[in-house]
């Protein structure tokens, strides 16, 4: 048997050998989501802005995804959720996860016994749904909304830009949580490194902070306190990169707060407190910011080269520009009303008021 052929049975056993690192947790999921619709600047479409309610439902979609009954499913989604930095440090990023899998193929493995899949897939995936939603967003520009198979086509697109975005922010929130950036995920791995401060390394610390605790001590006050606007994000996976090497730089940081007992039950330590939304906050920011780009970028099918970041504006879009306010038809404008945030609510009931009287007199759009 050759190497290469060794290398490639273990990446089957990788699948069986992935940390089963679960994300947030159904409340920090939903969170992060919602504030993160919430936070949106008035120019982006507003059919996007009005679905907090689906991108907060969303959020937690990859989790609900992970049953035994399904085994191929689970294969390919769990080392989507994590990316384990110390077997990739000092290491540069190809922009593929092809080319990342033949990278790691072609060093033999990083260290020890590592099947490909333990490395996780983290960053790629947040990258392929960010451009996947930069595509629907082209498409729901470029889309003809005058009969009614076209208008249906239009809705469509705009279903897809929604499920999307909800299921990047599942990722986008792994992200930040620092379990999921590291191969400590669930008791610190002696077996990989030293404990000289005495870190625990029983399993549960993971569910204990990201879900135990958040349930018991955050509430959305304290992260939305913290919250930053979004911004214009500069080249993707760059931008990703350093939200998960800032994440993994707190590695050390929730090992400690967790020895001092901060994520007890019960627990009313303000450090850990800080901590848990600080993080939640940073997973809001950053996806919230990769919608608004997402939708900045779309305007062109060629991606400019974005060297620098700059806040996205909290303006609104130009009077009577109704392809960015998203009402092309009438029915959309009620529809709207239905759900999402106050500001949505409000811009759509302005636009119900003007759209009044071509409805009495039945003009088509």
């Amino acid at each position: 048997m050759t190497r290469g052929h060794r290398l490639l049975i273990l990446v089957g056993l990788g699948l069986l050998a992935a940390p089963s690192a679960w994300g947030w947790g159904e409340k920090g999921h939903r969170l992060v989501n919602r504030l993160a619709a919430q936070s949106l600047p008035r120019e982006m479409p507003l059919f996007f802005r009005r679905a907090v309610l689906e991108l907060e439902y969303l959020g937690y979609d990859p989790d609900r995804w992970r049953s035994p009954a399904e085994p191929a499913l689970n294969a390919v989604n769990a080392p989507d959720h994590f990316i384990n930095l110390e077997y990739v440090e000092g290491r540069a990023f190809p922009p593929d996860r092809y080319q990342f899998l033949h990278g790691l193929i072609e060093r033999g493995l990083v260290r020890g016994e590592v099947a490909l899949t333990t490395v996780g897939f983290l960053p790629y995936r947040i990258v392929e749904l960010a451009e996947l939603l930069r595509v629907q967003f082209r498409l729901w520009r470029q889309a003809p909304h005058r009969t009614a198979r076209e208008r249906a086509e239009r809705h469509q697109i705009e279903r897809n830009i929604i499920v999307i975005a909800g299921v990047l922010g599942h990722f986008v929130a792994d992200g930040a949580q620092p379990h999921h950036t590291t191969v400590h995920y669930d008791g610190w791995n002696t077996a990989f490194a030293p404990n000289p401060r005495g870190y625990t390394t029983e399993r549960g610390i993971h569910l204990r902070f990201e879900n135990d605790f958040v349930n018991e001590a955050i509430r959305e006050s304290d992260v939305r306190s913290r919250l930053r606007p979004p911004r214009r994000l500069g080249p993707l996976f760059e931008e990703t990169m350093r939200y998960l090497r800032e994440s993994h730089a707190r590695v050390d940081q929730l090992y400690e707060l967790d020895r001092q007992g901060g994520f007890a039950p019960g627990s009313t330590h303000p450090e850990a407190k800080r901590f848990a939304a600080e993080r939640l906050a940073a997973a809001a920011h950053l996806l919230a910011s990769i919608w608004y780009t997402a939708w900045v970028e779309s305007a062109s099918p060629s991606v400019p080269d974005a060297s620098s970041s700059s806040p996205a504006p909290s303006v609104t879009a130009p009077k009577g520009d109704r392809r960015i306010e998203g009402a092309n038809t009438e029915d959309q404008d009620v529809e709207r009303m239905q759900s999402g945030s106050p500001a949505a609510a409000q811009d759509a009931a302005r636009e119900c008021g003007a759209c009044g009287a071509r409805l009495a007199v039945g003009s088509s759009p």
